[in-house]
């Protein structure tokens, strides 16, 4: 009888220069499973076994690099497969600024939304392997409502980000809350312009830079 293997490759690249980067740490987590680490070869390549009807995430860390993750599955294969993944990973830059996908807002409120949680807790491990970064997190509102309070809110809102990360551990020293307000819009959705409820979210947005490395 055939034995069926199921094989994982894969190359760590840096995202902006395309370049393979080595020495970075790839782990493979099986869904309600073990947790697998190797370290890339100097081509930036990785490579594992895989388990039958099993579902895996992919996370890829280098320091001084955002995590990147993937995810995959041998769930309905019935051949012999390799799958091919790669990882890019950014690099973290001084004072550069760096959308948090996914954190929105609803309007008027600042609570944290359980999908923002989950990008929430990205920063927060970005907290843990870089020990060394201090961050400023901003957030920013769209154009309704006053001004005044748009900026108020907007600090509440960076406030409450923060404090979502300070209780997962991460240094209160270590990160600051900054609200803009209305002032740094991404389109021209600015007061008086009719705009779709897309576009307005699109400015309701958080994002973080690290201030010291």
């Amino acid at each position: 009888q055939q034995v069926i293997a199921f094989r994982l490759t894969g190359r760590v690249f840096d995202k902006t220069t395309n370049q393979p980067l080595s020495n970075s740490i790839v782990t493979l987590t099986k869904i309600n499973g073990q947790a697998l680490k190797v370290q890339t070869d100097e081509s930036g390549d990785f490579k594992f076994n895989l388990d039958k009807s099993s579902d895996y995430n992919l996370t890829g860390d280098k320091t001084n690099y955002r995590s990147d993750v993937v995810s995959l599955t041998t769930n309905n294969l019935t051949t012999s497969t390799v799958i091919n993944k790669n990882l890019y990973l950014e690099k973290i830059e001084l004072d550069k600024a760096i959308r948090i996908e996914n954190i929105y807002y609803d309007f008027d409120k600042s609570n944290i939304r359980p999908d923002a949680a989950i990008e929430l807790d990205k920063l927060v491990k970005i907290m843990r392997d870089n020990p060394t970064i201090w961050i400023e997190l901003g957030s920013h509102t769209d154009s309704r409502g006053n001004d005044q309070y748009n900026q108020w809110l907007s600090q509440s809102r960076a406030n409450s980000a923060v404090q979502y990360i300070i209780d997962r551990g991460v240094d209160k020293n270590r990160i600051t809350a900054r609200g803009y307000g209305e002032r740094k819009l991404l389109n021209n959705c600015a007061n008086g312009v009719k705009c779709s409820e897309a576009d307005h979210q699109l400015n309701r947005r958080t994002e973080f830079k690290i201030t010291k490395q």
